[in-house]
């Protein structure tokens, strides 16, 4: 799969899931457009990427700020792009719906949800006028079924695969195509600092990886390599669905 030519923008790419994203869709031969909050550590990424030979730009970016993100979108457009968007921006909390302040469950819903509508707001219209794209939303299995102290983060994830469905049906008649995806537990620092709140975390690690079909959890590379196939025109008939990258997590109890 290939990406020559194309400019994609990717929200949350300083680290984990966002940052392999960035690095295989640079290897693909996009021109990648890289937004996150951490602007130190994102400008890094973007120096990996150039150095490795890809093409990257690195912009300080608050997806729940409508300003910063018409900036992030602008830069695209600079490129000729966008030709795909990976809304992938999001931040964990870990607290029941009782111990959640009002402040708190805005800026979680602000930064999952808030954030993907106006990324989806900001390229559509660019898209549409260049004939079409592609709209990745990072949702999580979390959107279907519930863990303990994730009301908000669950909540918001929920909303991620809702609001995809009806970009693609508002959309499809422009050529632009929206899905999600949903992965299972990934080792990243977000995965990390839910294990580190558990009364025991190696043992919460160990277990977690064993409620996974594949006996372990995912590594970032393969969500990265989802989404790069729902950027390509690999999937060119493939729009309003959520894709699940979980290892069989969310297929049931596995064999012990």
């Amino acid at each position: 799969m290939r990406m020559d030519g194309k400019t994609v923008v990717v929200t949350g790419a300083a680290r984990g899931i966002g940052r392999a994203i960035a690095e295989r869709l640079a290897q693909a031969g996009a021109y990648t457009v890289c937004g996150d909050l951490d602007a130190e550590e994102l400008g890094r990424v973007t120096a990996g990427i150039d150095g490795a030979g890809g093409q990257a730009e690195p912009h300080r970016c608050d997806v729940s700020d409508p300003e910063d993100v018409e900036q992030l979108i602008l830069a695209a457009e600079a490129r000729g792009g966008p030709h795909a968007l990976v809304a992938n921006a999001a931040i964990q909390y870990e607290r029941t719906i009782e111990d959640t302040p009002p402040e708190d469950w805005d800026q979680v819903l602000g930064v999952n949800l808030k954030g993907v509508y106006l990324c989806a707001r900001a390229a559509i219209p660019r898209m549409r006028r260049l004939g079409g794209g592609s709209i990745v939303n990072m949702a999580s299995v979390n959107g279907f079924w519930v863990e303990p102290q994730l009301g908000a983060y669950c909540a918001a994830k929920g909303g991620v695969i809702n609001l995809t469905r009806a970009v693609a049906l508002d959309f499809g008649k422009d050529g632009i195509r929206c899905n999600c995806i949903c992965p299972g537990y990934i080792d990243t620092g977000m995965a990390q600092r839910y294990l580190e709140v558990q009364p025991d975390p190696e043992a919460a690690r160990a277990e977690a990886g064993r409620l996974h079909a594949l006996g372990r959890i995912g590594r970032p590379e393969e969500v990265a390599a989802m989404a790069l196939f729902l950027c390509s025109d690999e999937s060119s008939f493939c729009t309003a669905q959520p894709f699940i990258v979980d290892g069989g997590l969310s297929a049931g109890v596995p064999a012990r």
